[in-house]
């Protein structure tokens, strides 16, 4: 039988399963999304100011979870230009007025973070991979399947999300199939694929990739909304994780060695800044921007 779980709002899927942004809530009362033990904030105008520049974040603030990445970023980003402040790096004087000066930022980091050297030699490469198989572990991903519907749809004369609760319910029973709702979806709202979006590697770096790696093949996620969308999930396959065997990765044992020691350094990098000036993102603000007034 498919089982249903309920799920935690999430950041839309990767690539295959975002949707385009619509933009951040019109009546904005500036609240205070993140405050730095200095006193300082991030704010809804900072929100939008920071936005507004950065064409490639627009797609994520169509809901809290991606707006929390990109307050997330900017804190990382102001924590950055402090800590060059502090550490006397030079600094642009065009850009000294910009608070959260992605340039600069970029800047300390590489002069903060750990150098990355490749191993010298196979021996040393196989060493590493013996004892780094995080490294060289292929994510567990899951063949998908998905419904999506604006929050304020009316399919069959009922709101999104009663309606696919009930079509979750339907397809739990065995009286539907997963297929017939997202064709249905599809007559209400085209933007999105519906239906089956391919294999999805479960990533450890996505909120919705990591809390449906707890489902197993054949369940239903959801109904579940996030932002001003609503979604129903169905795993249709899944394959579990697994250590590359070193016959396979040997050739690239030395470029994965730097790419992972890159990705942990900047992971580090992140964490201590943000734990140094003393970053609190304040997620019910977040969260509240999207509250129905």
């Amino acid at each position: 039988m498919t089982l249903i779980r309920n799920m935690i709002p999430c950041l839309a899927l990767a690539a295959a399963l975002t949707h385009p942004g619509i933009g951040l809530a019109q009546e904005q009362k500036n609240a205070v999304l993140a405050t730095f033990s200095n006193g300082e904030t991030i704010t809804e105008k900072d929100l939008s100011s920071y936005v507004a520049r950065r064409v490639d974040l627009k797609s994520a603030v169509g809901n809290a979870t991606g707006v929390l990445m990109i307050v997330k970023e900017m804190a990382v980003a102001r924590a950055l230009n402090l800590e060059g402040a502090a550490q006397g790096i030079e600094r642009a004087k065009e850009r000294a007025a910009t608070r959260f000066d992605d340039v600069y930022a970029l800047t300390v980091y590489r002069k903060i973070s750990p150098a990355c050297e490749a191993p010298k030699d196979e021996a040393a490469a196989r060493s590493f991979y013996d004892k780094t198989p995080k490294a060289f572990t292929v994510p567990t991903s899951i063949r998908l399947s998905r419904v999506i519907l604006p929050a304020d749809a009316t399919v069959d004369g009922e709101s999104a999300e009663p309606w696919l609760l009930k079509q979750a319910k339907a397809i739990s029973g065995g009286q539907q199939q997963f297929d017939a709702a997202a064709s249905k979806a599809e007559q209400i709202y085209k933007l999105d694929a519906q239906g089956d979006v391919g294999w999805v590697a479960l990533s450890d770096d996505n909120v919705i990739l990591r809390a449906l790696e707890s489902a197993n093949q054949g369940e239903l996620v959801g109904p579940v909304k996030d932002g001003d969308y609503v979604y129903l999930f169905q795993i249709a396959e899944k394959r579990p994780g697994q250590l590359m065997p070193w016959s396979a990765v040997s050739g690239v044992a030395a470029q994965q060695a730097v790419r992972y020691c890159r990705e942990q350094g900047r992971a580090t990098v992140h964490e201590n800044v943000l734990k140094k000036y003393g970053v609190q993102i304040n997620e019910n603000a977040v969260r509240g921007m999207f509250s129905k007034k």
